[in-house]
């Protein structure tokens, strides 16, 4: 279908959104069906992953350890929910994409309250309106010159040195409005339109122990996109609540014939503040969607909190302060070792033995039997000759001589 084109005027910014929101919707839905249907890159890329799937798994039950209930229940769910979301799109319309798109506007009707909300009107065409007051009371100017000033409303610069000029500060303001509302609207739209057009890709991801983070990234961009437009709508009601009944005041002083020096830095201040305060809210919604978990905080005596990464067993300081010694300084330590032994055990025998000569010099000379403890022949001498033994070839010759 052909999206509405955009003419100046005072449609410009209905069109605008009216124009995003169109190509929003044929990028995230018809973008969704080409990569989808049959014989396209994506499909054919999706059927390889699941049949890499199951041959692993099949691998893994031929060869490997026996996988229990909960990892069999979980591989099922996880091709359940590739298969819906790359090639249901009926399922996948009503689950992820109306709830991307539309879910945001009907959450932020809920949320705002009466006050800054209108029933009468469409919130596109309440944004409309405001930007046409600013083009009335440009228009209309200030009458600085040519207008009375209503009691109390004589400030304003009476000379371009000390301030903004009125028709500059009047167009500066219009400026930030509308480019306040046509970045955050079509930043959160074309980027929930984009992901969602991959889905038949990024489906396949959560396959993987390796790929899962990729497509734990593409699920909190839609996240981001959807409270992102929550947040956004809730900033231009409020800032529609401080704008309309600013423009009608100050549209209807200058019908009047009075002049309002104030209102163009006002308008500035006002659509400049509020056009910070739409990205400030984008960033602040994006930090909230890819934030990775709770934030720890240890309290003093409070027990040390646990997960599944801490070891169950409580060591002791010193074992906490144990230190490892490599290979080559235990082969060192060890090899000083047996050298000590082996100098140890030298010394002891060569102290046995000079206690023995000692013990048999100071042995009785008288004759007399020694004792059994000291006479006892050391291990090994019983049979040990006492004489020198010589051949009858040596005694011949001895004799000869």
């Amino acid at each position: 279908m052909a999206c509405p084109a955009i003419i100046t005027g005072d449609q410009f910014l209905l069109r605008v959104i009216g124009h995003i929101d169109c190509q929003t919707q044929l990028l995230g839905s018809y973008g969704y069906q080409a990569l989808g249907q049959p014989g396209s890159v994506a499909a054919t890329l999706m059927a390889g992953l699941l049949t890499l799937f199951v041959a692993l798994f099949g691998i893994r039950l031929l060869f490997g350890p026996a996988p229990g209930a909960r990892d069999v229940i979980g591989d099922v769910i996880k091709i359940g929910i590739v298969i819906t979301l790359a090639f249901s799109w009926p399922a996948f319309r009503t689950v992820v994409h109306d709830l991307v798109l539309d879910g945001p506007a009907e959450i932020a009707n809920t949320m705002v309250s009466p006050s800054l909300s209108d029933g009468s009107s469409q919130f596109a065409e309440r944004l409309q309106k405001v930007d046409v007051a600013m083009v009335r009371l440009a228009e209309l100017g200030t009458g600085r010159n040519t207008g009375a000033f209503l009691e109390g409303s004589e400030t304003g610069a009476s000379f371009s040195g000390t301030a903004l000029q009125d028709d500059t500060a009047l167009g500066y303001g219009r400026l930030a409005y509308l480019g306040g509302i046509i970045t955050s609207l079509g930043l959160l739209r074309l980027a929930a339109a984009l992901l969602l057009a991959l889905a038949p890709l990024a489906a396949g991801l959560l396959l993987f122990e390796q790929t899962r983070g990729i497509f734990a990234g593409w699920l909190r961009g839609l996240v981001l996109a959807m409270i992102g437009s929550i947040g956004v709508t809730a900033v231009l009601a409020m800032q529609l609540s401080i704008l309309e009944p600013w423009l009608a005041d100050a549209i209807r002083v200058r019908n009047l014939g009075y002049a309002t020096p104030s209102a163009p830095m006002e308008m500035l201040a006002i659509s400049s503040g509020f056009a910070v305060i739409q990205l400030a809210m984008v960033w602040l919604l994006a930090k909230v969607a890819f934030n990775r978990g709770w934030i720890s905080v240890n309290l003093p005596g409070a027990a040390p909190a646990t997960n599944i990464f801490t070891s169950q067993f409580e060591t002791s300081p010193a074992a906490a302060t144990t230190v490892y010694q490599s290979r080559a300084e235990r082969i060192s330590d060890h090899v000083e070792t047996i050298v000590r032994r082996e100098n140890g055990n030298t010394g002891g025998r060569a102290q046995f033995r000079s206690l023995e000569a000692e013990r048999s010099a100071a042995a009785p000379s008288n004759g007399q039997p020694a004792s059994p403890a000291t006479s006892a022949a050391r291990l090994g001498s019983s049979y040990r000759r006492t004489a020198h033994r010589s051949s009858q070839a040596v005694r011949n010759r001895d004799s000869s001589q």
